[in-house]
């Protein structure tokens, strides 16, 4: 089943690529971060970055002029307003559990600085500052993959493999930041689907992220084989440990129970940054849908039709070819919504467009 929300890619791996984004932190001493009160508009970069904390503020101003400039915008922002400052988690928790949120290896100090997680998806924001002449020049840092060792992220101890870690990318004041995403509905690994990773009664969860081997590209410039030209390399290995805290305060279920054309829209969860939309959803493969791959494109859209940024996804797939989904998408209190799903045929047909109203 595919969303459409006109940014498919929008975390995933790319070894080099310009809108992916690869790093990692770890050890010692936490850099403190303050997240502003308050529900005000970041549209402004420069308001941003008294809004938030520093690190979200360099993202949305590194969004400015890029391609999905208003999505990240949005997103960034939403997220701004509900993280927590790492440094914080730490020391409510009086500093246990070998903690460990910033490292420096071979002249590059990596810090973990906010986090947001609400029992659906979890995001973390990440700082690089360097003094290696070669990675200090480039636009964006990324794990040199081609070595096999790339990086693992384990929440709780189980890992989370087929999870990667986006491209640092430079800030105005020389720094490399990025934001990492999980998608906690849907793990990618075997033991966490099998239910050996479990959120349901915790609080908390302990992520360890590790990474070695950093390399830096130029995104405007490409060599004879059309890669994009690097500018140095350092091996090292960095490793970093900090807690989140599973804030369901925000979390508000309700229901909803539409149905149209065999599509039911069951219920809907609010967070505090994003929704959360459960569906049922028919065997496509019959009639009256005739859809020969059970694949429509789905999407939760505005009162104006447009898709919500999708963030987060799991289904319930059963024998018949019927399926339960959980959909979550960035949300900003949107009263008026609908749930639709359209063939992908090159004159599209409309299966359902459910409407429904969030309280």
């Amino acid at each position: 089943m595919e969303h459409r929300f006109g940014r498919k890619d929008n975390f995933e791996q790319a070894e080099g690529r310009r809108k992916s984004k690869v790093w990692t932190k770890a050890a010692g001493v936490a850099a403190a971060c303050v997240i502003a009160i308050g529900g005000v508009a970041a549209a402004n970069p420069v308001l941003a970055k008294e809004l938030f904390s520093d690190v979200f503020g360099k993202l949305i101003q590194n969004a400015q002029g890029e391609k999905y400039e208003k999505e990240d915008t949005e997103m960034f922002t939403k997220l701004g307003e509900n993280a927590t400052a790492v440094q914080a988690e730490v020391e409510s928790r009086q500093g246990g559990e070998g903690y460990c949120t910033t490292v420096e290896n071979n002249g590059v100090t990596l810090s973990v600085s906010d986090v947001y997680c609400d029992g659906y998806v979890l995001y973390y924001t990440a700082v690089l500052e360097t003094s290696d002449e070669g990675l200090s020049q480039a636009d964006g840092i990324v794990i040199d993959a081609k070595d096999g060792k790339c990086s693992t992220i384990a929440l709780d101890g189980t890992d989370t493999e087929g999870y990667s870690t986006r491209a640092f990318e430079k800030a105005e004041d020389g720094t490399f930041v990025a934001v990492q995403q999980l998608d906690l509905m849907n793990p990618t690994d075997t033991e966490m689907q099998s239910g050996v990773f479990e959120l349901e009664g915790k609080d908390t969860i302990v992520v360890d992220w590790s990474m070695w081997n950093l390399i830096g590209y130029l995104w405007d410039q490409w060599d004879e084989q059309g890669e994009y030209v690097s500018t140095g390399k350092v091996d090292g290995e960095w490793r970093l440990r900090f807690p989140v805290t599973i804030d369901r305060a925000g979390n508000e279920v309700f229901d909803i129970q539409k149905e149209e054309n065999g599509i039911t829209v069951k219920s809907g969860t609010k967070t505090k940054a994003g929704l959360v939309v459960e569906v049922d959803l028919p065997d496509f493969r019959q009639a009256p849908y005739n859809d020969p791959y059970n694949d429509p494109d789905i999407a939760i859209c505005d009162a104006e039709g447009k898709p919500l940024q999708w963030m987060g996804q799991t289904a319930d797939l059963h024998e018949d070819g019927t399926s339960t989904w959980k959909i979550m998408v960035l949300y900003d209190g949107q009263k008026d919504l609908s749930f639709q799903a359209v063939s992908k045929d090159e004159e599209p047909v409309t299966f359902a467009d459910i409407g429904f109203e969030v309280p």
